[in-house]
């Protein structure tokens, strides 16, 4: 809240909506007029009283004539006030004594809220004064902290003003806060906001696992929230061709949890990390505390990098998470053999290598879309021949329309294929382009209907190296098998 005039801010004493109950009331105080011995005439600069009480940077307010203005007293040399601004009712004047009135100007402010009063009389705005309006509020209030504003005069009377922008952060923040809306380009919110865009390719919520810290609510409610948002991340993803869910399981779950957590979902367009990861916290001066945050956010980053240094065909694995310090909790070889399989990717610690990305699993249970380099390489690839070929809309539908899609649609594939994003020692083991009569019937002609096929062989990353060793009369020969 903020009082006219540049007299000060008023600010709740504690964060939250209840301050926005909050109402002030500002009106003004004299003393006793003060007899006046002369004034300036000529340009109304100063004027002369009988009160020693009055000193420099008190407010004055002067009548004359049924006009009353206030001036501050910006210098006393003995009993003459020399005001900060020139008093135009003060020139021609004669008899000083008869025709001014001059007052020592306060200020009184009330402030309530649901019931509680507190009322601060006869307060000055001189920062000498030992009841200085702001100090002495501050002393005093339960519910504001007054903040000067660089006073110029008396502040003005109010009769009431509420306060506002008071709001409970993301302490009562729900799983709906989260999942939003999209009702168009002008109402959107949350998640529902990344509708409007058609550029992103990851998204991720770190912030989810506060839910789970909320007051009073049970444990299972709270969890529900969680998957409530998780499950609309998943189900965007799915909807936009091109996106993927990073998903953050709770670091305060145990393995068994972990597992269970991830097979609550099935979709090729999201994959779930754990546990949660500690970063040197940025506002330490020192640099030596931590602080816990979820993984999803750091490991968008590390996919982003993948992306961009190797490709998006490449799994974005085996790479030092950069900036985490520490695990919420080590996992064991044996709770690796039970996670990864259900699809948690997990964070693992090296020492002298840091702590680094162990998998490259999406939450799908189709072998085809396990991975989530060949789901996000599939996904980018039709996008781009989605686009490539839209000048097509329109042409004759002919052979010559097909031929030239073929060969368009078979260089951009070669393409690919030699960069490393296609499987096979030939291009026609990474891929085929296929747009003849057998898909395009008369009858589809006849409605504009224009089909072709493409199938690609995306690599796929070595997950595992199974060792074999088999005993001889010899010796024992070790033979390795990539699966």
């Amino acid at each position: 809240m903020k009082c006219q005039n540049g007299g000060f801010q008023l600010e709740a004493k504690s964060e939250g909506i209840w301050g926005n109950y909050i109402k002030a009331r500002v009106w003004h105080e004299t003393d006793a007029a003060a007899p006046v011995r002369g004034a300036d005439g000529e340009e109304g600069n100063w004027i002369e009283l009988e009160n020693r009480e009055i000193r420099e940077q008190d407010i004055l307010r002067i009548s004359l004539s049924g006009r009353s203005v206030y001036r501050t007293v910006v210098r006393k040399e003995n009993d003459i006030c020399h005001l900060d601004k020139p008093l135009r009712l003060l020139r021609g004047i004669k008899d000083p004594s008869a025709d001014i009135k001059a007052e020592k100007a306060f200020v009184s402010l009330s402030l309530s809220c649901k019931g509680k009063t507190e009322n601060y009389l006869h307060l000055s705005t001189n920062p000498a004064s030992e009841r200085y309006l702001v100090s002495y509020v501050n002393e005093r209030s339960r519910l504001c902290v007054l903040h000067p504003d660089q006073p110029e005069g008396i502040i003005t009377p109010f009769f009431e003003q509420t306060a506002s922008g008071g709001n409970d952060g993301i302490a009562e923040i729900s799983p709906g806060d989260f999942i939003g809306h999209y009702n168009g380009l002008n109402d959107h919110r949350g998640l529902g906001a990344l509708e409007s865009r058609d550029d992103i390719s990851l998204i991720a919520a770190p912030d989810i696992p506060w839910l789970l810290g909320q007051a009073g609510k049970t444990p299972e409610e709270r969890e529900q929230g969680v998957f409530a948002v998780q499950s609309a991340m998943v189900e965007q993803a799915e909807r936009f061709p091109g996106r993927f869910a990073v998903l953050d399981i709770p670091g305060v779950f145990d393995s068994l949890k972990a597992m269970q957590w991830a097979k609550k979902f099935d979709s090729p367009s999201a994959a779930a990390y754990y546990p949660s990861i500690d970063v040197i916290d940025p506002l330490d001066p020192q640099g030596f505390k931590t602080v816990r945050i979820p993984p999803s956010g750091a490991i968008c980053g590390s996919i982003v990098a993948t992306d961009s240094e190797k490709g998006i065909f490449h799994a974005p694995a085996n790479t030092t998470l950069q900036g985490a310090v520490g695990l919420s909790s080590r996992i064991e070889d044996r709770e690796y053999e039970l996670l990864y399989p259900a699809g948690v990717n997990l964070l693992k610690y090296f020492p002298g290598r840091g702590i680094k990305i162990w998998g490259v699993r999406t939450l799908s249970s189709d072998p085809e879309w396990k991975y989530i380099n060949v789901r996000r390489t599939f996904s980018a690839i039709c996008k781009s021949l989605k686009q490539g070929t839209q000048w097509a809309v329109f042409e004759p539908n002919d052979k010559n329309l097909r031929k030239r899609l073929v060969r368009q649609v078979s260089g951009f594939l070669l393409d690919l294929w030699l960069k490393g994003y296609l499987a096979g020692s030939t291009a026609e083991q990474g891929f085929f382009v296929r747009c003849d009569e057998e898909l395009n019937p008369p009858e589809n002609i006849d409605q504009g209907i224009l089909t072709f096929e493409a199938g690609l062989a995306i690599t796929k990353p070595a997950e595992f190296f199974t060792i074999f060793i088999t005993a001889e009369k010899e010796g024992a020969s070790v033979y390795i098998e990539e699966s």
